[in-house]
C-alpha cells in the first residue's frame, strides 16, 4: 500500500536517527512543526469560505459604521464625506425615521406596563422641562447685561480660526474634543448654558420682544447622562413599535444627536419657541417667532443649526426649533450664503 507524505516523513526521520543517534531530538521538532503547520493548513482550507464570509461581514460593518465612516470614505471635506456616507445609508432609514415615530407617550403609558408608566413620566420630565421667556429669566436677576457682546468685524477684516470655541464642529462624525472645555453660566434656575453666549441670547429675546414675539428657551445645556438618556428613550420608543435594536438606533439617531456628539453638551445650543407655540415640531417655522428667528437670529450670532434641505449633510432632520450659537460674523455669512456649519467649515476653515 502507498504510504502517506506523513509515514514518509517518519520513515526518514525514523531511518535518520537510528544512523545518528544526536538527529534524535532536531527530528522530533522538524516533525512536530511540518505536522502543525499541515494540520493548521488543513483546517483553513476546509472552512476557507466560512472565514472569508466572516471577514467580508466585518469590513462591510466597519465601513459602513457611522462612527468609522469617515476613516474608510477617502472623501476630502466634511461635507464630501457626509454626501457619501448617505449614499450608503439609504433613504429608508429617513422614512423609517418619520414612519415609526412614537404616536404619543400618553398612550405608550396607557398600552404597557409599570415600567411603561415610568418611562412616560420621564418623557413628560423631558417634555416638561423648563422653560423661560425673557420676564422669567430677568425677573430674579435684573442685573443681567444686555449690551452688546462685542463689536463685530467688517467683511475685509474677517479670519475664521479653527480653534475658535465659537465655531467647533460637533456632530456625528465629529464627536465632543476630549480637550474642549467651558464654563457654564445660569440663565435662571437650573437651566445652564456656556456664559459666554448669555450676553448675546438676552439681546436676542429682548429685540424679539420688542417686535411682539415672546420668546421661550427650552432645554440649552445637557449632562452626558441626560444625552445619554433621551437617546435610550427613544431607541426603546421604536423598539416598542416593532423595530430592531440596529434600526431603532438609526432611526434615533436621525432625530437625537448620539450622546458625546450633541451640541446641548457643551451648551452652545438650546431649543427655542413661543409662549403661544410650545411643542418642538416643524409647524414652528410657520409661526410667527419661527419666521423672526430664521431671519435675525444671526444678527445675534445664533444659527439654524438643522435646516430643512441639509439633512444629507448634518444627518439630522429638519429642527427649525433649534438653534447654536457660532459668533455673529460666521452666522450672518451662514445665513446669507444659506450654508450650514458643516459646509462652512469646508469653504472657510
Amino acid at each position: 500500500m502507498k504510504k502517506t507524505f506523513r509515514e514518509k516523513v517518519m520513515h526518514k526521520c525514523a531511518k535518520l536517527t537510528s544512523k545518528h543517534t544526536f538527529f534524535k531530538y532536531p527530528c522530533l521538532v522538524y516533525m512536530t512543526l511540518l505536522f502543525g503547520i499541515m494540520s493548521i493548513g488543513r483546517y483553513f482550507a476546509s472552512n476557507g469560505r466560512r472565514y472569508v464570509g466572516i471577514a467580508f461581514t466585518l469590513l462591510f460593518f466597519m465601513s459602513s459604521c457611522s462612527f468609522s465612516f469617515a476613516v474608510f470614505s477617502g472623501q476630502a471635506g466634511f461635507v464630501n464625506t457626509q454626501e457619501a456616507y448617505n449614499a450608503i445609508v439609504v433613504d429608508s432609514d429617513v422614512a423609517l425615521a418619520v414612519e415609526k415615530e412614537v404616536a404619543s407617550s400618553k398612550e405608550l403609558a396607557l398600552e404597557g406596563t409599570a415600567e411603561t408608566v415610568k418611562e412616560y413620566e420621564d418623557v413628560e420630565d423631558i417634555i416638561n422641562a423648563d422653560a423661560y421667556t425673557l420676564d422669567d429669566i430677568l425677573e430674579d436677576t435684573a442685573d443681567y447685561a444686555l449690551e452688546d457682546s462685542g463689536t463685530v468685524q467688517t467683511e475685509e477684516e474677517l479670519v475664521f480660526d479653527s480653534s475658535d470655541w465659537r465655531l467647533v464642529l460637533v456632530n456625528k462624525q465629529h464627536p465632543i474634543p476630549e480637550d474642549y472645555s467651558f464654563s457654564l453660566g445660569v440663565i435662571k434656575g437650573s437651566m445652564l448654558c456656556d456664559e459666554r453666549i448669555i450676553a448675546d441670547l438676552l439681546s436676542m429675546m429682548q429685540a424679539a420682544k420688542a417686535d411682539g414675539i415672546n420668546l421661550v428657551i427650552r432645554s440649552p445645556y445637557r449632562t452626558d447622562d441626560r444625552q445619554e438618556s433621551n437617546f435610550n428613550q427613544r431607541i426603546r420608543e421604536y423598539m416598542r413599535q416593532g423595530c430592531s435594536y440596529m434600526e431603532a438606533y438609526k432611526a434615533s439617531s436621525r432625530v437625537i444627536t448620539i450622546p458625546g456628539s450633541s451640541e446641548h453638551q457643551i451648551g452652545l445650543a438650546l431649543d427655542i419657541t413661543s409662549d403661544t407655540y410650545i411643542p418642538l415640531e416643524e409647524g414652528f417655522a410657520e409661526t410667527d417667532a419661527g419666521k423672526w428667528l430664521a431671519r435675525h437670529s444671526c444678527e445675534y450670532g445664533f444659527i439654524l443649526r438643522y435646516p430643512e434641505g441639509k439633512e444629507y449633510i448634518t444627518s439630522i432632520e429638519y429642527e427649525p426649533w433649534h438653534f447654536r450659537y457660532v459668533g455673529k460674523e460666521a452666522a450672518t455669512i451662514m445665513s446669507q450664503e444659506n450654508i450650514c456649519l458643516e459646509e462652512f467649515w469646508d469653504e472657510y476653515l
